[in-house]
Parts: C-alpha cells; sequence; structure tokens
C-alpha cells in the first residue's frame, strides 16, 4: 500500500537507519494503548461503566481511535523533513514547508475527511447506520480532540486548509494514502462505533468530563510506544496484520518495564502491628479510620485534630482499606512545601509496601521542582531500593522509578507518589501534559496535607481539582489541625458538585472531628483526645523587641533552648544580629530562612534539626537560639523549650505553638508562648500595627485579623487544644462583621477584595475540566504568553544564581557540589531583584560558558556579591540589602 512510503518517526537530517514506517508507530502506540485498557484493568471498567460500553467494546474503540493520533505526518510537509539514504520514500515538494506541527495537521485532515470515510466505509462505520453528519460534528470533535492533542494540549485547525499541507503530485496523494491506512486499520482492530449513545447529549457530557483521562492515556501510550529500545525504527513494508502480534508483544515488555504491566496488589488492612512489627496502639483518631465503614463509589474525608493525633497514619489506615476495596489503585500524597515532601518521603520509607502483597513491586516516586537534590530520592533511582527484594525484582523496581522519575509529569503515574500540592494543582491548569498528571490521578487516593494553609488562589483551584478527582471515581483524604467551618462545607460542596449532588449543610462543631462524604448525606464525627496530645499553652504578651530579646537571652542563660519566630527575613536578620552581639556564645544562634543559596539552607536545615530535633539531646540543646522566619513552623519536625513569636493569625500561632514542647522530654516548665504584639486597644487606629511592627503589616495586610487574634488571645488567656480549637478559629474566621473596629474597616474591606480578586483569578487561569478536552472557539488557554502559576502572590518571585571569584576565574557558589547550579540558587522577589548588581561585563563570556555547562541557568539572573557596593550575602545571614 501507498502508505508504507510515508516515515513517521526520525529527525531532521537522519540517514537510513533511523527511519521508521509511519503505520508502524501508529501501531507501536496502539499496542501500548491496548494492554493499558485491558478489560480487568480498573481504568478500562471506569471508563466503561461511566460510558456504558462493554469493556471490550469500548477497549477496540479507543484503541482504533488511539491509532490515527499521527495521521498529521501524511502530510508532505512532514515528509520533506528527512531524506534517509537508500529508502523509497513519499517525494518531497519543495515549495512545502513544515510549517505547522503534525497534531494540528492531523486535525485538518480528519475534519476534511471523516465524513466521507465514514460514508465509504472506511472508518468501520455500520453501513445502515443513516445518520446525519450534521448531528455528528460536534461528537465527533469531542472525541477526536484527546488523541490528537498527545504532544500536551488541544489543538485546532484554526484558518489552515487541506491544500496548504497535502498535495497530490500525480503519483502519491496524501490524503488517500491516509484514507488507505485508516481503512486497513479499521479492518484489523475493527472498532465497535457506539452510535446511539454519540447522539446522546448526557453520554456527550460524561465523555467530556473523562476526555482528560483519556487524553493522558493516550499521551503515555504514545510515550511507551516511542520506546526505541522496545520499537526499533522498521524500515521493512509488512503487512498490518503481521506487524500487530509482534508490536503487542514488544508494547507488554515496554509495560513491564516501566512498571506499568500490572497494578500491584493491594492486601487488606491489618492492624498498626503490620506496618511497624511490633505493638502499636492507635490514637482515637486511627480507631476511627479502622473501623468507620467505607461507602460504595468514590469518597471525601477531612480529618481534623491536634499535633501528634497520628492523622498521617490515619490516612494511610482509610487509604489502604480504600485499596483493598477497589476505590483506588494507588496513593498520592500532597504536601505544602518541597520540605515536607522530603520529610513525608523519608517517613513513609518502605511502608508503602505494606499495602501490597509481597510480590508486588509498588513505586514510589518523589514529585517536586529540587527532588533531585534529595539524596535519598536519588539512591533510590540509582540502585536496588528494598533488599527485602531479590536481585532480578530490585532491577525492575529501580528501572521502574527511575523512568518515571526522570520527569514530574511522569511522576504521578507512580503507584505511591509524595510531593507537593502544587504537582497535583497542575492538573487543573493549562500547563502542558497537564493530562497525563489528571491519569496519574486518576482512582488514587489523594491525601493532601495542611489545607488549612491554602490562601483563596489554592481553595478555587483545589475545589476544581476536588471535584474532577470525584468525577474520575478518586477519593481524596484532607488533612488539618485547624480548620474554619466555612472552608470544611466549601471543601464538601465541590466534592458533591463532582458527584452531581447538591451541597450539604454542615452542622457539628466538635472537635477533633472526621467528616466522611459520599454520595449520600456527609457523616460528622466526633472523635475523642488522648490525655498526652491534650494540653494549654499559656500566652505571655511583649510590645518592644527589648522585651523579646531580653526574654530569649534569659532562656538561653538558663539552659533552655529557644526559637524566635519573625513575619519578616530582614527583622529576623536585625533580631538575630542584636543576640549574637549579647549572647556570651554567639555560635549557639542560629538564623534560618528562605533568603539562602540551597547550598547553605540546607546546611543550616540540618544544624537546626541537630540542635532543635527530636532526636537532640539536653547537652546540645542547652542555650541555643533560633531565629527564624515561618520557614520553621512549615517543614521541620523540632521542638523548643520556649518560643517568642511576633503576631501573626491565629491559625499560624496555633502551629508555631505546635513545636512549643512538642516532643516529651521529661520534666519541663509548662510551655509558655511568648507573642511580641502591639499594645492592646479596644479602639485602635489604622495605624495600629504598622506604627511598631511595619513588617508584619506588611505581610498580614488584613490588621483585623491580627485584632481579632490579640483580643481571643486576651479573653482565653491560652492556646488550649482540643477544648479551644473552635473558639480560636471561629472567633477570627467567623466573625460578624460590626465586630471589626471602624478604624480596620478599610483594611478588612481591601483584604476580602483581594481575596475575591484570587478566587476568579484562579477561575480564569483553570481548564474548564467539565467542558473537555478540547480547545475553546474563543479563548485558548494554553497561549504561550499567558502567566499564571499554582500559588498567587502579591509580587512575582525569580531565582538568582549566586556566584564567586576563584582567583580570576567565575564560578558557582556551590561550585565543588554535586548539582552545584541547583545549589547556588536562590528565590526572591521581583523588586529585591532588581536591587542587585548586575554582573560586570567583562565576565559575560564566563557566564555563557557556566550556562553551556548548567542548561538550567539559561532562565535565572547571575548576581556577584563581590561586585556589589550595596547588598551582599554572607553563608550565615543570607542575602541583605542595603
Amino acid at each position: 500500500m501507498t502508505y508504507w512510503l510515508y516515515w513517521g518517526k526520525a529527525k531532521p537530517g537522519s540517514q537510513g537507519a533511523s527511519c521508521h514506517l509511519l503505520p508502524y508507530h501508529s501501531l507501536d502506540v496502539a499496542a501500548v494503548g491496548w494492554h493499558l485498557l485491558a478489560p480487568e484493568r480498573p481504568l478500562t471498567q471506569l471508563l466503561a461503566e461511566r460510558l456504558d460500553m462493554p469493556p471490550e467494546q469500548l477497549r477496540r474503540f479507543f484503541v482504533f481511535l488511539l491509532g490515527l493520533h499521527d495521521i498529521g505526518k501524511f502530510s508532505r510537509t512532514f515528509q520533506g523533513l528527512a531524506r534517509p539514504e537508500g529508502m523509497t520514500l513519499a517525494p518531497p515538494v519543495a515549495r512545502y514547508g513544515y510549517t505547522v506541527r503534525h497534531d494540528r495537521l492531523g486535525v485538518l485532515l480528519w475534519d476534511a475527511c471523516w465524513n466521507t470515510w465514514r460514508r465509504e466505509g472506511v472508518l468501520g462505520w455500520p453501513e445502515d447506520a443513516g445518520v446525519r453528519s450534521s448531528k455528528l460534528l460536534e461528537p465527533m470533535d469531542s472525541l477526536m480532540a484527546p488523541f490528537f492533542g498527545h504532544h500536551g494540549h488541544p489543538v485546532s485547525t484554526g484558518q489552515l486548509t487541506l491544500a496548504q499541507f497535502y498535495i497530490d503530485d500525480g503519483v502519491l496523494d496524501d490524503v488517500t494514502a491516509a484514507g488507505d491506512f485508516v481503512a486497513d486499520w479499521a479492518a484489523l482492530i475493527k472498532p465497535h462505533w457506539p452510535l446511539e449513545r454519540l447522539l446522546d447529549k448526557h453520554w456527550q457530557g460524561v465523555f467530556k468530563t473523562l476526555s482528560w483521562t483519556v487524553a493522558g492515556w493516550a499521551t503515555l501510550s504514545d510515550w511507551l510506544g516511542s520506546h526505541r529500545d522496545y520499537f526499533p525504527y522498521c524500515q521493512k513494508p509488512i503487512p498490518l496484520g503481521e506487524y500487530w502480534p509482534w508490536a503487542l508483544k514488544q508494547a507488554e515488555e515496554v509495560l513491564e518495564v516501566t512498571g506499568f504491566d500490572r497494578p500491584p496488589e493491594p492486601i487488606p488492612y491489618a492492624g498498626l502491628a503490620q506496618w511497624f512489627d511490633g505493638d502499636a496502639t492507635p490514637t482515637p483518631l486511627q480507631q476511627q479510620a479502622e473501623s468507620l465503614p467505607l461507602e460504595s463509589g468514590p469518597q471525601l474525608f477531612i480529618l481534623e485534630d491536634v499535633t501528634g493525633a497520628g492523622k498521617t497514619e490515619a490516612a494511610c489506615i482509610l487509604a489502604q482499606r480504600l485499596l483493598a476495596a477497589g476505590h483506588g489503585e494507588g496513593i498520592y500524597f500532597a504536601l505544602p512545601t518541597m520540605a515536607t515532601s522530603n520529610a513525608m518521603y523519608s517517613r513513609l520509607g518502605d511502608l508503602h509496601h505494606h499495602f501490597y502483597s509481597s510480590d508486588s513491586r509498588p513505586s514510589l516516586v518523589l514529585a517536586h521542582g529540587a527532588r533531585e537534590l534529595n539524596e535519598e530520592f536519588e539512591r533510590a533511582i540509582a540502585q536496588p531500593e528494598n533488599d527485602d527484594y531479590d536481585a532480578e525484582d530490585a532491577s525492575a523496581s529501580t528501572q521502574c522509578n527511575r523512568w518515571l522519575a526522570d520527569s514530574n509529569k511522569k511522576a504521578l503515574l507512580a503507584d505511591v507518589g509524595v510531593g507537593t500540592i502544587d504537582q497535583a494543582l497542575m492538573g487543573a491548569l493549562p500547563f502542558r501534559h497537564q493530562s497525563l498528571r489528571l491519569l496519574g490521578l486518576a482512582r488514587k487516593v489523594l491525601i493532601i496535607d495542611e489545607v488549612h494553609a491554602f490562601d483563596h488562589y489554592m481553595q478555587t483551584l483545589l475545589h476544581q481539582l476536588l471535584a474532577h478527582h470525584a468525577r474520575q471515581g478518586g477519593s481524596a483524604i484532607l488533612l488539618t489541625a485547624t480548620l474554619p467551618h466555612a472552608m470544611r462545607e466549601a471543601l464538601v460542596a465541590a466534592w458533591r458538585h463532582g458527584l452531581g449532588a447538591e451541597p450539604s449543610l454542615l452542622e457539628k462543631t466538635d472537635y477533633p472531628l472526621l467528616t466522611h462524604c459520599g454520595e449520600g448525606t456527609p457523616e460528622e464525627i466526633h472523635v475523642k483526645t488522648r490525655s498526652e496530645v491534650t494540653r494549654s499553652v499559656a500566652i505571655k504578651w511583649l510590645e518592644r523587641e527589648e522585651e523579646a530579646i531580653e526574654c530569649v537571652l534569659a532562656a538561653a542563660e538558663s539552659g533552655e533552648c529557644i526559637v524566635w519566630v519573625r513575619n519578616t527575613v530582614d527583622d529576623a536578620i536585625r533580631a538575630f544580629q542584636q543576640l549574637r552581639e549579647r549572647h556570651p556564645e554567639p555560635e549557639l544562634c542560629l538564623l534560618f530562612h528562605a533568603r539562602f543559596a540551597m547550598v547553605d539552607r540546607q546546611r543550616i536545615e540540618s544544624e537546626v534539626i541537630r540542635r532543635f530535633g527530636k532526636d537532640s539531646k539536653p547537652p546540645l540543646r542547652r542555650g541555643q537560639v533560633l531565629v527564624t522566619s515561618q520557614v520553621f513552623q512549615e517543614s521541620l519536625d523540632c521542638d523548643t523549650d520556649q518560643m517568642v513569636s511576633d503576631i501573626a493569625p491565629i491559625d499560624l500561632l496555633i502551629q508555631r505553638a505546635g513545636r512549643l514542647q512538642r516532643h516529651q522530654r521529661g520534666e519541663r516548665a509548662a510551655p509558655v508562648l511568648h507573642v511580641l504584639a502591639p499594645k492592646w486597644d479596644v479602639h485602635p487606629r489604622a495605624d495600629w500595627l504598622s506604627q511598631a511592627h511595619r513588617g508584619t503589616q506588611a505581610v498580614y495586610k488584613d490588621t483585623s485579623l491580627i485584632w481579632l487574634t490579640q483580643r481571643v488571645l486576651r479573653e482565653l488567656g491560652a492556646i488550649t487544644m482540643p477544648g479551644a480549637a473552635r473558639t480560636l478559629i471561629e472567633s477570627v474566621y467567623a466573625f460578624p462583621v460590626d465586630d471589626i473596629p471602624e478604624a480596620l474597616d478599610q483594611a478588612h474591606f481591601e483584604r476580602t477584595g483581594m481575596d475575591k480578586l484570587a478566587a476568579s483569578m484562579a477561575t480564569h487561569n483553570a481548564l474548564n475540566l467539565e467542558a473537555g478536552y478540547r480547545l475553546n472557539a474563543d479563548f485558548d488557554p494554553w497561549q504561550e504568553e499567558r502567566e499564571f502559576g499554582t500559588r498567587l502572590s502579591d509580587e512575582r518571585s525569580l531565582e538568582v544564581a549566586l556566584l564567586k571569584r576563584q582567583g580570576e576565574t567565575l564560578v558557582l557558589w556551590a561550585e565543588d557540589h554535586r548539582h552545584a547550579d541547583r545549589l547556588s540558587r536562590c528565590r526572591l522577589r521581583e523588586s529585591q531583584v532588581k536591587k542587585l548588581a548586575a554582573l560586570p561585563g567583562h565576565y559575560a563570556e564566563q557566564w555563557e560558558a557556566l550556562q553551556e555547562r548548567h542548561r538550567g541557568l539559561r532562565f535565572v539572573q547571575p548576581w556577584l556579591p563581590e561586585e556589589d557596593d550595596e547588598c551582599g550575602y554572607d553563608e550565615q545571614w543570607g542575602v541583605s540589602f542595603g
């Protein structure tokens, strides 16, 4: 057939050895998709159930469409890219250049020909269907969009015409060749077209919500089907019927080596002793997780409990029970920061192996932007990860992890993933290959920690993601220590929207609380608290920085360790300088914040854990002082004998107080949180906060939150958990507007407006996941010039690469380290970056050489502190501004 003259996978200028005839690449990809949609697989069963199609029928239909994903390559403009020697291929036409990518060319060809092919029997369409083509336009567009979008986003033809790109030179007709291939492929695979369903509006709507998963499946099939180690280039014409069995066999091999041959087999939960090899008494929350009856179908759990209640283990219990009951195929732990992701990755260790049978090889992958700096993760993909495996299994497990780990886009496909919430939220935004992320999350148990910490922008994105996750058949477990009632209702409402159910009011104000939501009425279950985690932290007020310094020095002098959490880095640096000058042993003072080069931040973080961590000993802890910013409360499992904190909204103070005497260390004085705050004023002026605490005002612009926090803490005199948890939170976040002093109204209304704007921006940036995987004719969210992200800040942040001189040579700050380019970077606000001196011109050539060695440096700004008269850098202080 003439379609054998068309090549499929090669680079411009390639020679004969790298030429792959187009039909065979299409079948390679289809063969992978065929195995991934085996009738017994949960994904297939989900799609078949939701689309009301028998699994085998669905497989043949979708695999047929998948085989058409590259028909745009039949365009002679694409064929002109390579002229391998010794091959008889479709002759190029000089005047036709490859100016439009083949995925768009595929849509162009399909739009022009599908109806003709349908009438002529090319598509395997039933002869007596008798359906008018006008009724099929909309469903056919929606149906094919996921397959032509296999390069990362939906495509459309715009104003293109067929004659611009498909040639009939009298010898070879591109359109005819494509049609011949489609006809032979249809005759081989024998697709069954679901005609009645295609015309059903409800079915079309269901398919649209599932089309993102279908697009992810098509992309994964294309990536695996392009694996040259298993699908070598084929240059000899072979009948499709003979090539197909070989392609299916090769597809089995590539799926096995990448871990997709079969999902690991979950086993029933059998108690904590199964995980920890000994007696382990479950906490009350964990007991609820063990005994709570599961519902059928997707379900949401919200676990609200104090620090130390075992929320992570309770989530793991629920996750294993869900997996064993067939409600999921894997797990993704979503954490708020890279540091907490690293900690969770270490904490899991080999725990995830206890969720599955002994002969399963569940993959575990870390997913965030700096994971290559995690040595534990690097070891896991470089060598066998578990001594209990035999050598063959260990090698296979490592190879699978390595394939999944070479891109964050693939990481969510792992059986067990750990990473930042950003990696999941990217599935709801128009990032390239976001459908691959959604495929990874589909049918997974999604565990999200610290949901209370999300601002309105992230909350809105999370609502979109939760609704879609429910539609895709997944389950979710949300963990929090403090959650306002309104936020909990919004999370449940988003979940129920995904299930097509009406919102349901939540009534209980108990704490701790487990909320369970399926298709029925949400269940709210009060959870008891262990006496060990019940405590009260007294509040003492400080009005001046000098008082805070005296408090810190007094604690150090008495032999205690103490942490001072400041709201801004500049305030932290200033306090650190003053304390070092007055501390009798200044080497016992540490400064920890986010304005360090990564190599120094990692070193200081390790030192903080050594001095203040769970395993630190009394002799080492004695007299230690740590001045830090919010990074301390966000990421580190440390505890301190005493604490000073700048005033902040109540939920953050509760979180900070959770690091105060966090671990059992014998007899210690009752915990006290010293709070540096403005003098209390029942009738404050508008500058009540900024007058003495300008940095805090800059961070927390809604001063009403600070005033309400101070009011409730003055009334209660302590942070008592769990008894006063609801009172503390709702007194700040569920107050009547009339409670706010008139002078603070303006700040409150401005912040409320900003919150609404943030939610609106999130809605604008997010994909409409109910509309289906296709481009909107009026707006293309994948426009390259658009700027959007998973987080919203008042000011954009940029990465800076710190440099130094070795003699006359310009080198990276962390030159002697592996990953020197990443470890030499620091993230700063854009306004701060503008204050840094530009790199002197005579270093331009050396900087270009560094960029050639480390390609990631092309996207960062160089800074040589030695040549900056205004700003400086010190490994102990971080970045300082003149």
